[in-house]
């Protein structure tokens, strides 16, 4: 190799990819530089759009794309409900004909259908599949994936070790929100709201205000806890002073965030970074003056507070300002008071005093956000005041009466405590007409050969009609009030317990326990090896559970630590990510090796059932997320029998007791430290606990459907998981016997989606 070569990866041309959620915000980010665009996939996208794009927008943005040299990715990146396979192939046949780059997908089903049905078209991994590590990108390239989305909970020094340990393409977000949470892994919005984040329904409850409550104490009547704030919410991700670092990397693709965002943002944060590209190249004198230029532009783009994310290790501090609402736009300023009085046409209205730090003038998009509840109220600014006199503008440090036309009386408790936003609405609809706004107005592709359709569904074992038989036949009895779903079944499911130390089986438990789940980490793995060489009597059946998250410099632990097992006779193992199977290659003989999946593997439907048996596992967890609707015809379309090529003999199991995680984050920031309890505005508690790298945030109240275990047997699930690893084993087995029994005094426990609608 020359010395020229050597060099390669340092002049490795990146790719910049912006969002899209408009025709306007494509035209606007070409316009500004970007190589490539992702839209949303109708219907089936990880944001919730106030209008999806129709197939005719997508297949003109497309051929405009193409046409100037860039590229279209499509994001399919919502995990799929049983009744939503029929879209999904829709959609895919659709997209088949029109030829985007690529697809960008998170659910394991719609890589199976793409794998068996539509081999032609290219994906790419969602950063939604949680990828921080060098196995599980080389496993997802195995399956198929063109390219990796990472975690953006990753240090530049982390993705250079991946890129440098595996041989696909890496993509990394370079600008935009970030999560409390590492994507894929929040189940916050979805279990006390509904609204799930894998589905793009987030209610984003990390941006909400809580308060931490003293240990030992509780809220009693109208108490609050003391320290409030915003304790989870993030400052925006901005790395357009690391893109030299990137390329050195190797990373392939900067992707900016926003596809809810304005034309204004998309153009300004685009044309942003296309300098500072340039200025990477550009003559060392002229650097600094394209970067100052480059941040006015994100200046421009009206985000939140920005900074380096994880990309600089060590500058996690920096990452939450808890005094700060993580509401975007510019700060004009701080509420004094609120009134509701007569307002200017002698009619009862609301009117709020504010101390300005921003200019301000008639006609500007504001928004008032409460601090306490999180609550936002947007208006338009129409009515301004100072003294009494009506003015068209008014200067930073000068106090005004605001008149919100838009904000109903009665609509704010008091005491108020809030600060007003200048917002960022200059235009989803921007550009009224254009080339492409016409091209897409006059295409008209055919819907897909309806026969061709059957003909796949067919092939899934599903009904025809818009529903799946089982669908229907489960809808109806829900409907009617029937217990039983989808597939009759008699033979009584598995118990499997899931302890934080052996002691806990000491309990007497109302079940037989089949199986117990034992988290793999450095005190259980010393006390199992200690006591399998001192004690030779029969040990239980150990399942040992990986956790969610590794990271690259936890590989060789757990890759060590899975072969000493294996050495002392463990056959069965729980990996908590699809590419954690990459960690048993070698480990062992296979033959006598089982691999469980659990729910952070988040299986929704039937087809990514099918691509989790083909993949060896021998069960997996399907996700505590999920509506008993979609659990029953996933169920019943799922090949069950060990002849099943597709099934294998999978088994199915389903969490139907304990402390699910909400959020999983990386971040531990120093307002924790000390603090354990926090309560919502409404009153809800929450704590966090630490283990090994990760920190976690769960409910105090416990997620249970064990009250619905006979209509879980009949539907045909073939474990069911207790979780006792996160109180006093006593406590938690008499709670279990209590909710089992249905006799006493039966604990307030919450359920999730399970008797609703998942969103």
């Amino acid at each position: 190799m020359t010395i020229i070569e050597s060099f390669t990866p340092l002049r490795l041309t990146m790719e910049l990819l912006a969002p899209a959620g408009t025709l306007s915000a494509f035209e606007a980010a070409l316009d500004e530089g970007a190589d490539a665009v992702y839209i949303g996939a109708p219907g089936l996208n990880a944001r919730a759009l106030a209008r999806d794009f129709s197939f005719n927008e997508i297949a003109a943005m497309t051929g405009h794309a193409h046409a100037k040299g860039k590229k279209l990715y499509v994001a399919m990146n919502s995990l799929m409900k049983e009744d939503e396979v029929r879209l999904a192939l829709e959609t895919l046949l659709r997209l088949a004909r029109i030829g985007p780059d690529a697809l960008i997908i998170q659910d394991l089903g719609i890589l199976y259908l793409v794998r068996r049905f539509f081999p032609e078209l290219k994906v790419h991994a969602s950063t939604l599949m949680t990828v921080n590590n060098s196995i599980a990108a080389n496993y997802l390239k195995g399956l198929g994936f063109e390219r990796i989305v990472l975690a953006r909970e990753l240090s530049l020094e982390e993705i250079r070790t991946i890129r440098h340990r595996s041989d696909v393409a890496l993509e990394i977000f370079i600008h935009g929100a970030m999560c409390f949470s590492y994507s894929g892994l929040c189940r916050f919005s979805s279990l006390h709201g509904g609204k799930s984040s894998l589905r793009g329904q987030c209610v984003q409850p990390c941006r909400r205000r809580y308060e931490w409550l003293p240990s030992g104490k509780r809220l009693i009547g109208g108490q609050s806890g003391k320290g409030g704030g915003y304790q989870f919410s993030m400052n925006d991700l901005s790395g357009i002073d690391y893109l030299a670092e990137a390329r050195e990397a190797g990373v392939v693709s900067l992707k900016i965030e926003g596809r809810l965002k304005s034309v204004a943002y998309v153009r300004n944060t685009v044309r942003a970074y296309r300098l500072a590209l340039q200025a990477l190249d550009a003559a060392p004198e002229q650097r600094a003056g394209m970067l100052e230029e480059a941040h006015r532009h994100l200046d421009a783009a009206m985000g939140r507070k920005r900074s380096s994310g994880f990309f600089i290790a060590g500058s996690e501090d920096k990452l939450i300002i808890p005094k700060l609402s993580g509401s975007t736009g510019e700060v004009i300023g701080k509420v004094i008071r609120l009134e509701e009085t007569k307002g200017p046409r002698a009619v009862r209205a609301v009117s709020l005093q504010v101390t300005l730090q921003s200019a301000i003038k008639l006609g500007d998009r504001l928004r008032l956000y409460e601090e306490r509840t999180g609550d936002r109220k947007s208006f338009t600014l129409r009515s301004l005041e100072i003294k009494g006199r009506k003015v068209d503008q008014a200067s930073a440090g000068q106090t005004v009466t605001i008149w919100p036309a838009d904000i109903e009386p009665g609509s704010l408790r008091q005491p108020f405590h809030g600060i007003l936003f200048r917002v960022d609405v200059s235009g989803r609809s921007e550009r009224k007409d254009s080339a492409l706004m016409r091209s897409a107005a006059h295409l008209q592709l055919p819907p897909p050969d309806p026969a061709t359709l059957e003909k796949l569904l067919s092939a899934l074992a599903m009904g025809s009609g818009n529903k799946s038989d089982a669908g229907r036949r489960v809808s109806g009895r829900r409907q009617s009030g029937q217990g039983n779903l989808g597939r009759e079944r008699t033979v009584s499911p598995e118990w499997w317990l899931k302890v934080q130390s052996l002691e806990a089986l000491a309990q007497r438990y109302p079940f037989t326990v089949a199986k117990v789940l034992l988290d793999l980490n450095k005190r259980n793995v010393q006390h199992f090896l200690q006591s399998r060489q001192g004690n030779k009597s029969r040990q239980p059946l150990l399942v040992w559970a990986l956790p969610p998250i590794l990271g690259e410099e936890q590989l060789p632990w757990y890759r060590d630590a899975v072969q000493q097992l294996r050495l002392h006779g463990a056959e069965h193992f729980q990996v908590s990510h699809i590419g954690q199977i990459a960690m048993f290659a070698g480990a062992g003989p296979e033959k006598n090796l089982a691999l469980y999946g659990d729910f952070t593997c988040n299986v929704l439907n039937s087809a990514a059932l099918r691509m989790y048996a083909t993949s060896g596992l021998s069960g997996v967890q399907f996700s505590l997320e999920t509506d008993k609707v979609t659990l029953a015809a996933a169920l019943a379309h799922f090949p069950r029998s060990a002849g099943s090529p597709e099934g294998k003999g999978m088994k199915v199991g389903l969490y139907v007791y304990g402390r699910p995680p909400l959020f999983s984050a990386r971040l531990d920031a120093p307002h924790f430290q000390g603090q354990r309890t926090f309560v919502s505005p409404r009153g809800e508690r929450f704590y966090l606990d630490r283990r090994a790298e990760t920190l976690y945030a769960f409910s105090h109240t416990t997620f249970s459907l064990l009250q619905h275990a006979n209509e879980l047997k009949h539907m045909g699930i073939d474990y069911l998981v207790v979780d006792v690893s996160h109180g006093q084993p006593k406590k938690e087995c008499g709670e279990v016997t209590t909710l089992l029994s249905g006799r006493g005094e039966l604990p307030f426990v919450f359920s999730g989606n399970y008797a609703g609608t998942l969103s």
